[in-house]
């Protein structure tokens, strides 16, 4: 579990690449697991209005079109092969960059603004940023693409799920 984790935290430092992930069953549900129960945890915390059919529509939809969208990619550059470990290595950084925002967006909802809501909501573009570098070196290693095309895929895919969700499941 240790090793897992060190793992997914060095693909964060953008030392590691998706193809090292191990390819067992085990480790990928463990992500799957992982990702899905911080996930909730975090649209449940950020979006306190939301419905539980909200919370959990938006997080199963985000995965759905992560998970289409590297297929997709995959598949034009003819590596499907690689879709395992590809979303597994997006799901699980996307845990670790989801457990450190936790606190800075419960910081950013339950405070009112000074100082330490822009220092709050300063550290949460920066996560941003540094999400869409992960994001983007993930495809970069996986399809094979530049990192700055990388990054570009991860914001439009970001950007389409939030849009998508916002529709779907509209705040209450």
């Amino acid at each position: 579990m240790q090793q897992i984790l060190f793992f997914f935290w060095q693909l964060c430092l953008l030392r590691e690449s998706p193809e090292n992930l191990p390819s067992s069953r085990f480790v990928v549900g463990l992500v799957i697991i992982a990702y899905l129960s911080i996930a909730l945890i975090a649209v449940t915390l950020n979006q306190p209005n939301q419905t539980l059919f909200g919370i959990v529509g938006t997080v199963t939809l985000g995965v759905i079109l992560q998970a289409t969208f590297v297929w997709l990619l995959l598949a034009f550059k003819q590596v499907t092969h690689r879709f395992i470990a590809t979303l597994a290595s997006l799901l699980g950084a996307n845990t670790l960059m989801l457990l450190i925002l936790m606190p800075v967006n419960l910081t950013l909802l339950y405070t009112e603004g000074g100082s330490f809501n822009l220092f709050a909501n300063s550290i949460s573009w920066v996560c941003l940023g540094w999400w869409l570098a992960i994001a983007g070196s993930i495809y970069h290693n996986a399809i094979n693409i530049s990192l700055l095309q990388g990054s570009a895929i991860a914001f439009i895919t970001e950007l389409l799920a939030l849009i998508v969700a916002f529709t779907l499941f509209p705040p209450s």
